[in-house]
């Protein structure tokens, strides 16, 4: 199963919530929203419609030292987990963390002291810096996926999970041309997850994720 969305809400939630069936929510990475809030995006998402969500930043792993901001975090996050049913929660790690063996195993231990009975999938985005073998060797045999850049990285093999962001080819500010769109695309159709999580997380991903699925339709 494919689902292609975007990280926030680059539309009105109404407008976007016709439109896709995935939403990595974003807001949650500064704060918690609403009950409210949360229940009106599940009560106008179309039957079969996908939440994820992105963790907190202060439970993004620095230098995947345990704090007690971190613990409050989650206290406070879970509920919306359950709120939106979120099939994924998506942990990030500062970009510009250097890789280090220390760190490696000190990411492992991170991982396992989560709440993980009380989560749905984990999918870790890790620095660019740090080798996509080197981070899935640190999470191996966890109920971890870790997060690939549809352009820098092959394409899965055989998994029951997958989760692809796509932050831009060149950062945030950019967009993918024709070329890179067309790049992505093979990937994803190579991809043999069972299912499969695409997020654009760039500044024109609207735009983007509509071309995507129409180059995937076809």
């Amino acid at each position: 199963m494919l689902h292609v969305g975007c990280a926030g809400f680059p539309v009105p939630a109404t407008r976007y919530l016709k439109e896709f069936l995935l939403e990595e929510v974003a807001d949650t990475l500064l704060g918690v929203p609403g009950p409210a809030l949360l229940r009106r995006w599940r009560r106008e998402a179309p039957t079969g419609f996908v939440f994820t969500a992105v963790a907190p930043r202060e439970i993004g792993p620095e230098n995947f030292k345990p704090s007690a901001a971190a613990e409050g975090a989650w206290d406070a996050f879970l509920p919306v987990v359950r709120e939106l049913d979120a099939r994924a929660v998506v942990v990030t790690s500062s970009a510009d963390t250097a890789w280090s063996k220390s760190l490696r195993q000190a990411s492992r231990q991170w991982f396992e002291k989560l709440p993980l009975d009380r989560l749905p999938p984990l999918v870790w985005d890790p620095s660019p810096l740090w080798a996509l073998k080197d981070c899935e060797a640190a999470v191996k045999d966890l109920p971890v996926v870790v997060a690939r850049d549809p352009l820098k990285h092959p394409p899965t093999g055989r998994c029951a999970r997958a989760y692809y962001r796509l932050p831009g080819p060149a950062g945030h500010k950019s967009r993918y041309e024709d070329p890179a769109l067309e790049q992505v695309a093979q990937n994803v159709r190579a991809s043999q997850a069972q299912e499969l999580f695409v997020v654009f997380t760039n500044v024109d991903m609207y735009a983007d994720a509509r071309r995507l699925r129409k180059l995937l339709e076809t």
